[in-house]
């Protein structure tokens, strides 16, 4: 969301900060309300998003400004949130388990309906209860009514650029429910971010997150940087997938990056995080090249930027 604000402000040269509060509770919400209904491996339920997730989700949701609401706690900080996860985890394998002994029809049906009810009686105690309107300078909005007032350009369609695992790879399109996907090589993601962020455009990462490898009070990521055994050191993309041991994915926004003035590569990329000031170098993160390459999945590219990928 902070590209919008900032693009906002580049407009109107106005401030607006949007609540990202409001747009993690309804995400959260509602994917909890999904999992019931699918096997857990199609839904995730978790409190991050990817950016084709965030982007949908401020689509369907819609946005509100700072302080229009305010949640009954700090549900996005531990200890709040790892007892909410559990507690979800909890309510949905009950739920599933009696779904399951219990034949198709009103009985059943009405197994997940007390799950859903759980659930949403859970963030009304927790989170509180997500506003439907909200008042704003002198008028009454809907979420989605203000979403599309103050950022309608955000609705263009995007594209997401995942990183293949196998180097060897070809490049190729697939379709998912949330859009476009070109499948392609580290190289050419790594390059088409630097156009992107050249041409002044947002670029959204998506990454494993590995804290092992992160200093929290500089800000830095990086491998190399911490003393590890080299036959300790992470696994390759194909060894990771094969096992199944990648991290949870975490979504961030990439605002610059550095590069070797005698190789021409980059060093490292400024990340933008969603912690708050106090984190990182004043709200930043520094994610140098080996994290990068190692953990990072993909990055979100406005369709109409295609044209410009190399392929």
């Amino acid at each position: 969301m902070s590209h919008l604000e900032r693009g906002y402000e580049q407009k109107t040269g106005q401030s607006l900060t949007l609540s990202n509060e409001y747009l993690s509770a309804r995400h959260w919400l509602e994917r909890s309300l999904l999992r019931l209904e699918k096997p857990s491996k199609e839904v995730e339920v978790k409190l991050g998003a990817g950016p084709l997730f965030s982007r949908e989700s401020i689509l369907e949701y819609g946005l509100i400004p700072e302080g229009a609401w305010k949640p009954k706690s700090d549900f996005m900080l531990n200890p709040q949130a790892k007892k909410m996860s559990e507690f979800i985890e909890n309510i949905l394998v009950r739920t599933q388990w009696q779904a399951e002994k219990t034949a198709e029809g009103p009985a059943r049906e009405a197994v997940l309906e007390q799950g859903r009810n759980q659930i949403k009686d859970l963030f009304r105690q927790m989170v509180g209860e997500v506003p439907a309107q909200f008042e704003f300078q002198g008028q009454t909005w809907t979420p989605k009514d203000f979403a599309k007032a103050y950022f309608e350009s955000f609705e263009g369609p995007m594209t997401q650029m995942a990183i293949h695992n196998d180097r060897k790879a070809a490049t190729k399109f697939e379709k998912t429910p949330q859009g476009r996907k070109l499948i392609t090589s580290l190289d050419k993601v790594e390059d088409t971010a630097r156009r992107m962020l050249d041409k002044g455009e947002a670029v959204y990462l998506s990454y494993d997150h590995h804290a092992e490898y992160v200093d929290a009070s500089s800000g830095i990521m990086s491998i190399r940087a911490f003393h590890i055994p080299t036959y300790a050191r992470p696994a390759t993309r194909q060894m990771r997938e094969a096992f199944d041991t990648n991290s949870g994915g975490h979504a961030v926004q990439i605002v610059g990056y550095e590069l070797d003035p005698r190789t021409g590569r980059v060093v490292k990329w400024k990340i933008r995080n969603s912690w708050g000031t106090k984190k990182g170098d004043e709200g930043h993160y520094h994610m140098y090249d080996d994290y990068f390459r190692a953990f990072a999945k993909s990055i979100t590219v406005p369709s109409a930027f295609l044209p410009f990928i190399p392929m």
